[in-house]
């Protein structure tokens, strides 16, 4: 984990959906996602208060992309996001995300599922490099 400046590249947007179709597409992912049952070492708390985040993926020829994605929950060891095309799984990839202080900081990690959910949407888990405190992002409303 590191903290990171602004970055003027752009950030393409695979996904292109409005907030209406990410409201309704994550609804029927809430209703019949499998992965929330099993067994999971942490807990996954839902994460889609930021509705974009910047991730860049490392490509096969070495060269990294970098995406706008939509969040869907995070973790002490991963974060789950939906990106509008496939990411092989094993792709190393670096998310930038906002803290709850507005620090913005990369986390490092490796694509271990991307799935087909519909027309482009595919839903991604990362497991990151290093274990994190989820409420460095996420306020702990307990």
């Amino acid at each position: 984990m590191s903290k990171q400046s602004g970055d003027s590249n752009k950030l393409i947007d695979t996904l292109r959906l409005s907030d209406e179709q990410w409201r309704m597409l994550s609804e029927k992912l809430d209703h019949h996602d499998p992965y929330t049952t099993g067994q999971r070492r942490h807990q996954r708390v839902s994460y889609r208060k930021l509705s974009q985040i910047a991730v860049a993926i490392k490509q096969q020829d070495g060269q990294w992309t970098k995406y706008i994605v939509r969040s869907r929950d995070i973790s002490p060891n991963g974060i789950g996001f939906i990106h509008g095309s496939y990411i092989h799984v094993g792709s190393e990839c670096r998310i930038i995300l906002k803290d709850t202080h507005d620090q913005v900081t990369r986390l490092d990690g490796i694509v271990k599922r991307c799935n087909f959910i519909t027309g482009t949407a595919h839903d991604v888990g990362v497991q990151l490099n290093e274990e994190i405190n989820v409420y460095q992002f996420v306020k702990d409303d307990t």
